[in-house]
Parts: structure tokens; C-alpha cells; sequence
């Protein structure tokens, strides 16, 4: 029987080598979040009134590098259909001539990165709080633009929560403010968000 011959530089190599590929396997294992029982809401006025449309038809997954922080894939939907302001006339005209959402159910924002946050390795005191910004794209009616959020994360253990809010102009969006008679809803749109996301626990 012939035995191969194996240079010591080479097998110290191929072991430093298998050892690198370990650890980073390790360090590449994201966390997963997926969201659950959170709502989103909108804020418009005009001259007369002001009103709050709101929706629980939110769902979404968060994945984030452990070690750096780094957002590796993070999206959330909002289901504008079910944006609810509690008057029937109001959500119908929002629905059906404004957001159309026949043809664009779905609102989408995905998030591109977090400004003022800790690395999600350093989180270890349940209740904690900080404040940050996230930017992100949103779209509406297939039509996409940059925002930028005011959130608090709270972090809740296997859970983490994010107050956001925002605001943003319907007519960035190809949608023409309301009007009625001579009252017109204001461009401005307040947008908020509660977000509770859940950690996946792996299989």
C-alpha cells in the first residue's frame, strides 16, 4: 500500500484554512426576527379636521448580522386595505381613489441601514431603550422614495420593539391631496408604527 506524502506546510494550511471556514460559518448565522401583532398608522388634517387611519395588517421579517449589527435583510408590508379611520365614506374614497389599492395593496418598506443603535450582541438588559434613525425606501403604488424614521427600540428579551415615526408627501407618491368643496387635506402625511418583532429560534 502507497501513503501520500503531505507536506506539513500544506496540511497546516488546509487545517488553518478548515478552521477559518468554521468560524466563519459561525459568525455568518444571522438573527432572524419576524413580525408580529404590530399596527401602522397614518395622520392627516385640513383646515377643519384632523383623523388617524390605522391597520394591525402588518407583517415582515428582520435578519441582522449578530456581530457587526449589519442589516442583512429587513422588510415590512402594510396592508392598506384595512387602514381603518372609523368613518366608512372616508377609508372607501382613501381605498378606492387614492391608494388604489385594487391594483397596490401593499405598502412596502425596506430598510437599508440603523443610525444610532448598539450592536444587537450588545443588548443584554431586558427594558432597555434607545433612540436612532432608520432609513429606508418605501413604496406606495409602485412608486418608491427614500424616508428616514425617529424610532425607539426597546428591547423585551426574544423580542424587540420599535416605536417609529415619520412623515412623508402624498404628492411624492402620484397621489393629488383630497379636496372637498373648498377644503383640502394638507400634503404632510404623519406616518407611526408599533413594531414587535420575534426571534426565530433555529431549527
Amino acid at each position: 500500500m502507497v501513503r501520500a506524502q503531505v507536506n506539513p506546510k500544506s496540511a497546516l494550511w488546509l487545517a488553518c484554512f478548515g478552521c477559518f471556514l468554521a468560524t466563519s460559518g459561525a459568525l455568518a448565522q444571522p438573527r432572524l426576527m419576524k413580525i408580529e401583532k404590530s399596527t401602522a398608522s397614518y395622520s392627516s388634517r385640513d383646515a377643519l379636521y384632523n383623523w388617524t387611519g390605522t391597520t394591525s395588517g402588518v407583517s415582515g421579517t428582520l435578519s441582522f448580522d449578530d456581530q457587526t449589527g449589519e442589516i442583512l435583510k429587513a422588510e415590512v408590508e402594510v396592508d392598506l386595505a384595512t387602514l381603518d379611520s372609523g368613518n366608512g365614506l372616508r377609508d372607501g374614497r382613501m381605498r378606492n381613489e387614492f391608494l388604489q389599492t385594487d391594483k397596490f395593496p401593499k405598502a412596502t418598506l425596506t430598510i437599508d441601514k440603523l443610525e444610532g443603535y448598539p450592536k444587537f450582541s450588545e443588548w443584554k438588559k431586558w427594558g432597555t431603550k434607545q433612540t436612532g434613525k432608520i432609513y429606508g425606501q418605501l413604496t406606495i403604488r409602485n412608486i418608491t422614495r427614500p424616508v428616514i424614521w425617529d424610532a425607539e427600540a426597546i428591547y423585551l428579551g426574544k423580542e424587540l420593539k420599535v416605536n417609529a415615526k415619520g412623515q412623508i408627501k402624498m404628492t411624492d407618491f402620484g397621489i393629488t391631496p383630497p379636496s372637498l368643496a373648498f377644503v383640502t387635506v394638507e400634503d404632510n402625511v404623519g406616518l407611526q408604527a408599533t413594531i414587535l418583532a420575534r426571534r426565530v429560534e433555529s431549527p
